[in-house]
């Protein structure tokens, strides 16, 4: 059990023997901050302290159960698994908290909703936000819309079941035998489901989004193509974004070249994070020139989008 227990916690970052962590934009002096040590027990409090039934989400988590689950957090949230195995994406966003505060954004744009964790983590943040979640496939969009609803939400949090991508029309859908579903990466025992597709310009569009204060990306591999799908007006109205990088095995589908092309247009890097070889976190916030403070110096409303 005890090997069970290291591999598993290793999986999802909580041990490492070559992870580290680099904040600020990868080719410059960043600070290394190494992870080479046991981080499990720094979190067990933390854990303790979320979760009303914490033994069963630390036997689930740890032994990656595949039977459904509802975890019940302290404050009187809950949030159903349908499949048992998602207690290492709730560590992801409750746990080690990889998207940060989010208290000030008003306006959410979350592709790759899942089973709906982190629009229920913006939703807790942020009482004041609008949060638009999309997410293709048919159970995970299940999964998120019974989330939403048994927290009372759906009056902050709108649905929809369709990926985002780099244009508009139906494509197939790997799904894995986990809840991470991708257009790239496939893997043993997966499936294809064929889905809707939208793009940010709709979600602007149809929305009717002025701005969008926080976009957030985790979609296994399409965060390339929705980022490069996007004009320079799109990306003068997109104020933040974090997303979950997954390197790819094609030219400038990785972290490094995300990263350059965010700074190419106007994004500075708060934050960028390596787990391993292959995926890691990015945080990027819109850089404001000269021209946007004029703006703002006329119509100080719009400080509120910022």
């Amino acid at each position: 059990m005890w090997c069970v227990s290291l591999e598993r916690a290793r999986r999802a970052g909580f041990i490492s023997r070559t992870k580290k962590m680099v904040f600020g934009p990868p080719h410059e002096s960043s600070i290394m901050i190494s992870r080479n040590y046991f981080t499990f027990p720094f979190y067990l409090p933390r854990i303790c302290r979320l979760w009303s039934n914490w033994p069963e989400y630390l036997v689930n988590y740890l032994l990656r159960r595949s039977t459904p689950a509802e975890y019940r957090m302290r404050n009187g949230t809950k949030l159903i698994d349908g499949s048992g195995d998602s207690a290492g994406t709730l560590a992801v966003v409750f746990v080690r908290r990889e998207y940060g505060c989010l208290e000030r954004f008003r306006t959410i744009v979350d592709i790759g909703a899942n089973m709906g964790s982190f629009a229920v983590y913006a939703a807790q943040s942020c009482p004041d936000a609008r949060i638009y979640c999309y997410e293709p496939e048919e159970l995970n969009f299940g999964l998120l819309r019974r989330n939403i609803g048994v927290n009372g939400l759906e009056g902050r949090v709108a649905t929809f079941q369709c990926a985002v991508a780099s244009r508009s029309g139906r494509r197939d859908l790997v799904v894995g035998e986990s809840l991470l579903n991708s257009f790239h990466i496939a893997s043993a025992g997966s499936s294809i489901q064929t889905v809707d597709c939208t793009t940010l310009r709709d979600i602007f569009v149809r929305q009717e989004l002025d701005i969008i204060d926080l976009l957030k990306i985790n979609c296994e591999g399409a965060e390339y193509e929705i980022l490069e799908g996007c004009s320079s007006a799109d990306f003068d109205r997109i104020a933040n974004i974090r997303l979950e990088y997954h390197n790819l095995d094609a030219p400038r589908r990785d972290g490094d070249s995300l990263s350059r092309f965010l700074q190419d247009r106007g994004y500075s890097i708060e934050r960028f994070t390596r787990y391993s070889s292959t995926s890691g976190f990015i945080w990027a916030a819109r850089t404001i020139h000269a021209s946007t403070v004029l703006l703002l110096a006329l119509c100080p409303e719009m400080l509120l989008a910022f």
